[in-house]
């Protein structure tokens, strides 16, 4: 390449640079250069030329930062990061020291934005937005740079690490009206004259008129004006007749109309803890007389990526999925999803279509070379993710999380002639805080697989996650069905009967052919062989099922398990009670919807996802209140039978709240107490759970059912590992089982295994599987072992080739490399290539074959 023509070319660059770095909202120091030269002269030339470069952006960059930062003081900083704040705005920015990168809580140039409406320039500008309603239901919004910075209704607080911000959400009244217009006569003495000096009552006095027939003391208008206002304000104030006083008598003379004024106090701190940045939000005194807040978004614009700006945003859903920046694709719906899965207190008629639940509180934004990872560590429970790309109501993508801290379900009531649905609230919201920690990464950093291994060590620093022992093979994950119960008819009359599918001695004989096909490293749940099978009672007490082999039978299978290196993993369901026995009693013990009733469970249709209440029985979501008394009774009966692993179906993957007026349980409370009980539980078993919601990670060693692919939203660009990423070298884990799976195909499930790291998984029993037919298990139907034995263990064979020695690793890439084919790259340099594709595709020269693979690099 002609080095003159190179070096116009990088100062043309350098001037198109200049002109749109007061755009750019994270502004970066060290741009990209790649050079390529003949010779020593050109080489040297062309690296003079890149470093004058280099410098001539770094100090536009500097400029451009200096000039948005002309408006915000310093609130803290430490050797990493700098926090600023703007007094007027309330805007923050934070500074990454590293590499002089800045992310500013509210895009620089919104008021440029010719499509944003002044609607969207508000929300653009504030840090803070509330959905919420009266009693009647009627959705509202606010913004806090609409109905709190604009009033100057907010208060700072300098700390040693950051900066204190009180907002004071909500149009307050102005004038006279501040006053209620009447005041009874009792909490009038009571309230403010008994508290006030003679004096300042006669002085408050000749502000009102008392009305001895109606009991109240009404205000005078007309000699409320000026100072007479000013100082009545005062003297009701020194009263302590504040606010919430105020509201209680607005309302008790308003005629059924709500006469109060929504007003939240929300405390925002920001922090500088080392290299991350953590915000912090308090719901604990947030309620409005009058109004229920139902969701509240934190920081909504942070790191808000123009349309000038590449790179996209990361989204949990599932194993993790991506959102490239103005992706154009304004005919989808925005992203936005619940932590978690579905609260089964809640009333869903009809199942979301969604696919993958979404099981880490993890969000980021890549944008150009630089990256935020976020991890919300207090309110997850009760979290939800939102994203949405540039073009629909303004020109910045954005990814952020949001909370519910009420919620409400439609209440129907009815007369003789009519009906009439008003909305039923919950009795408390939730009073806690929420906390999002940010991290900030550079360069090759930069990316979704630098996010993963960002939050990876997050999960080994913060729980003490240690690597995974090296074994001679990969995991084999099988589950065997002990029993169902089925309906049976005598002489017409219905009974249910136990139906036994896998005892306990031909749960070895399975075993003794898995080995005798090489299969040596057998991790083996155990489902339904205790209280009635599958869908067991209660487990506060621990009945062996006698068809299955009994007591006895459940010990020799723990001896052969012990003797023949099988880890078993006896299986038990806590948030989940089937049964109305063993001592479990619905109206006692299981949770309450918001309008009261209790928390049933009813298996959705598979045609039409609609909650079929007809064909079964349905289960109940047990009362967090009454989950430690049943976790302390099954452990202490459990621990005699001498079994030293517990698979739990659903800690790990259900999470639901208790409305009962009572006490109120919101599911962020849930969590905590899910994790107590985790905590308890492996104090005295190895732990596999289903799902593998994050709060469960730091207390398991095996996961199935986890997520291998994102839900194929339409406003995601492609799924990616970024569950597998995070966890793979620290946990094993699996994903649902190939056989009960939609897609049957076994190369297809290879290949994910070998892409995502994950082991492969089967459900199986031994009997026919004519055995569950007419059964509410019937869908187990491809479940005999017989028919995928064969199949199962030769494609075990071929993942273990190819990833025994991978095992322990961790994944630190992985990348589209064409449609179709995907890389994934350990971090020994093992990489791993995988063509889904119907034809062969050249990778680096070399051939991969359709619906093949290749693995390459050197393991050190």
């Amino acid at each position: 390449m002609n080095s003159k023509w190179k070096t116009t070319m990088m100062a043309a660059i350098v001037c198109s640079m200049l002109a749109a770095a007061s755009s750019v909202n994270s502004v970066s120091a060290e741009p990209a250069a790649e050079a390529t030269a003949s010779g020593e002269a050109a080489a040297a030339e062309t690296t003079a030329t890149e470093t004058t470069t280099q410098a001539v952006v770094e100090s536009a960059s500097v400029s451009s930062q200096t000039a948005e930062l002309a408006n915000m003081e310093l609130a803290a900083q430490n050797e990493f990061l700098a926090l600023y704040y703007n007094r007027e705005t309330t805007e923050i920015a934070v500074k990454n020291k590293r590499d002089g990168s800045v992310w500013y809580s509210n895009p620089q140039d919104r008021e440029q934005d010719d499509q944003a409406s002044a609607f969207n320039k508000s929300m653009l500008s504030s840090q803070l937005l509330l959905s919420f309603s009266d009693s009647s239901g009627k959705p509202q919004q606010f913004n806090n740079f609409n109905q709190s910075v604009k009033y100057q209704q907010y208060d700072y607080e300098k700390l040693n690490d950051g900066i204190k911000i009180t907002y004071t959400v909500g149009e307050k009244v102005r004038g006279v009206e501040q006053i209620p217009p009447l005041i009874s006569e009792e909490r009038f003495q009571t309230l403010i004259l008994d508290k006030l000096q003679e004096k300042d009552q006669t002085e408050l006095l000749k502000r009102f008129k008392h009305n001895a027939d109606k009991k109240v003391y009404e205000r005078r208008d007309a000699a409320l004006n000026g100072l007479a206002l000013t100082k009545a304000l005062k003297l009701l104030a020194e009263a302590g007749y504040d606010e919430t006083e105020m509201n209680i008598d607005r309302e008790a003379y308003a005629d059924g109309q709500s006469a109060s004024q929504a007003i939240f106090v929300l405390p925002v701190t920001y922090r500088l803890d080392g290299e991350q940045f953590v915000v912090q939000v308090s719901t604990e005194n947030i309620e409005s007389s009058g109004f229920y807040l139902q969701q509240l978004s934190v920081l909504p614009y942070f790191g808000a990526a123009g349309i000038g700006q590449q790179g996209y945003m990361f989204v949990p859903d599932g194993s993790g999925a991506l959102i490239r920046l103005n992706n154009g694709k304004l005919d989808a719906s925005p992203y936005n999803e619940a932590l978690y899965g579905i609260d089964s207190t809640r009333i869903n008629q009809f199942k979301p279509l969604g696919g993958s639940a979404t099981r880490l509180p993890v969000f980021g934004m890549k944008k150009d070379d630089a990256a935020f990872v976020a991890i919300i560590e207090d309110g997850d429970g009760i979290g939800r993710v939102e994203a949405d790309v540039s073009g629909r109501t303004h020109s910045y993508n954005y990814v952020h999380s949001s909370y519910e801290i009420n919620s409400f379900e439609p209440l129907t009531l009815s007369g003789n002639w009519t009906s009439n649905t008003v909305p039923k609230f919950q009795v408390k919201s939730y009073q806690g805080d929420v906390t999002i920690r940010y991290g900030f990464l550079k360069g090759q950093e930069a990316s979704y697989a630098g996010m993963a291994t960002y939050y990876r060590n997050y999960l080994m620093d913060k729980y003490s996650l240690e690597r995974l022992e090296q074994k001679e093979q990969t995991p084999f994950f099988v589950e065997l069905i002990g029993g169902v119960p089925k309906k049976k008819f005598f002489l017409g009359v219905p009974y249910t009967s136990y139906q036994p599918l896998t005892t306990f001695s031909q749960a070895q004989e399975i075993m003794d052919e898995l080995k005798g096909s090489g299969v040596d490293n057998i991790k083996l749940r155990y489902t339904g062989w205790f209280n009635g099978g599958v869908a067991h009672s209660m487990p506060s007490s621990v009945s062996v099922d006698k068809k299955l082999g009994g007591q006895k039978g459940f010990a020799k299978l723990l001896a052969y398990s012990e003797s023949n290196g099988v880890e078993l993993y006896p299986d038990a369901s806590f948030m989940r009670v089937n049964q109305k026995s063993g001592g479990f009693k619905p109206k006692k013990d299981a949770s309450r919807t918001i309008i009261g009733t209790i928390a049933s469970i009813y298996p959705y249709d598979r045609a039409g996802y609609y909650k079929d209440t007809y064909s079964n029985d349905p289960a109940f979501a047990l009362s967090p209140s009454k989950l430690p008394g049943v976790v302390d009774k099954f452990t202490g009966k459990y621990n005699k039978l001498k079994a030293s692993a517990l698979s739990l179906r659903d800690l790990g993957s259900e999470l639901n709240s208790d409305f009962n007026t009572k006490h109120v349980i919101t599911r962020e409370e849930t969590k905590r107490t899910v994790q107590e009980q985790l905590a308890s539980l492996k104090e005295s078993s190895k732990l596999m759970v289903s799902g593998g919601n994050a709060y469960s990670l730091p207390y398991v060693d095996s996961i199935v059912d986890a997520p291998l692919s994102d839900s194929g939203y339409n406003i995601a660009d492609g799924g990616v590992p970024f569950y597998e990423m995070a966890l793979h070298g620290l946990i094993d884990y699996a994903g649902s089982a190939i056989n009960m799976s939609d897609d049957q195909t076994m190369r297809y499930h290879v290949l994910k295994s070998l892409e995502t790291g994950s082991n492969l998984y089967f459900t199986w029993f031994y009997a026919k599987s004519s055995s569950v037919k007419e059964t509410s298990f019937d869908y187990f139907y491809s479940a005999h072992y017989k028919d995928w034995i064969s199949e199962a263990t030769a494609a075990y064979n071929e993942v273990n080739t190819a990833l025994q020695q991978a095992r322990t690793q961790f994944i630190v890439g992985h990348e589209e490399l064409e449609k179709g084919v995907y890389q994934t790259t350990y971090e020994d340099g093992t990489t791993v290539v995988v063509n889904y594709n119907d034809y062969a595709v050249k990778v680096k020269s070399e051939a991969v074959e359709s619906m093949g693979y290749r693995i390459g690099g050197e393991r050190n």
